[in-house]
């Protein structure tokens, strides 16, 4: 015996094994613009300051270029968490409660859910990185006062060396990002 309720966009059927609720597709647009604008925040800021910040204050004394790179990371992080967060959030809903992913199998036998378990993954262990790795490998060597001072005195190798490993840990960042652009234009 089958239920139907209707509402002004919305149905809601009930077959006593199944609830399912057809939402309103302006409510799914507005999520998936919502999960856009953070993921552009969340990506264009992460770039931003690797491609964009860290070269323009190449250009100040070293002490100056920690103070400023400090003051940024500390600032912007919790709003590129926040951001990353928001982004995972919205896209477990666009797959789930607003998408094809109603039952467990449907992320093992359909291609949308092996994209969308896969972009779930990459996106998590992403953020994570960037969270508990990429951020506190650069606070470490802004930290590091006196190897900024050392660098200021003529001997930049030793900071050098340590930026160079900054950006070797930020670059998995980069790649999860690129992997995430591919998977969504597979959808």
């Amino acid at each position: 015996m089958s239920h139907h309720i209707t509402f002004p966009g919305y149905t809601i059927e009930s077959n006593h094994a199944k609830l399912v609720v057809n939402m309103p597709w302006e409510l799914r647009q507005a999520l998936l613009f919502v999960h856009i604008v953070l993921a552009i925040i969340w990506v264009g800021g992460i770039l931003f300051i690797g491609w964009g910040a860290f070269p323009a204050v190449r250009k100040m004394t070293f002490v100056r270029q920690r103070d400023v790179l400090q003051a940024l990371m500390q600032w912007s992080h919790k709003f590129l968490t926040g951001s990353g967060v928001g982004v995972i959030m919205s896209g477990i809903l666009l797959g789930t409660v607003f998408g094809p992913i109603d039952q467990w199998r449907n992320l093992w036998k359909t291609r949308y859910g092996h994209i969308w378990l896969a972009a779930l993954i990459i996106g998590a262990v992403t953020l994570l990185w960037g969270l508990f790795i990429g951020y506190r490998q650069s606070l470490k060597v802004l930290a590091h006062v006196e190897l900024w001072q050392q660098a200021d005195s003529g001997d930049k190798k030793p900071l050098l060396n340590d930026l160079t490993k900054v950006a070797l840990f930020e670059s998995v960042e980069v790649i999860g990002f690129m992997a995430l652009i591919v998977l969504m234009v597979l959808f």
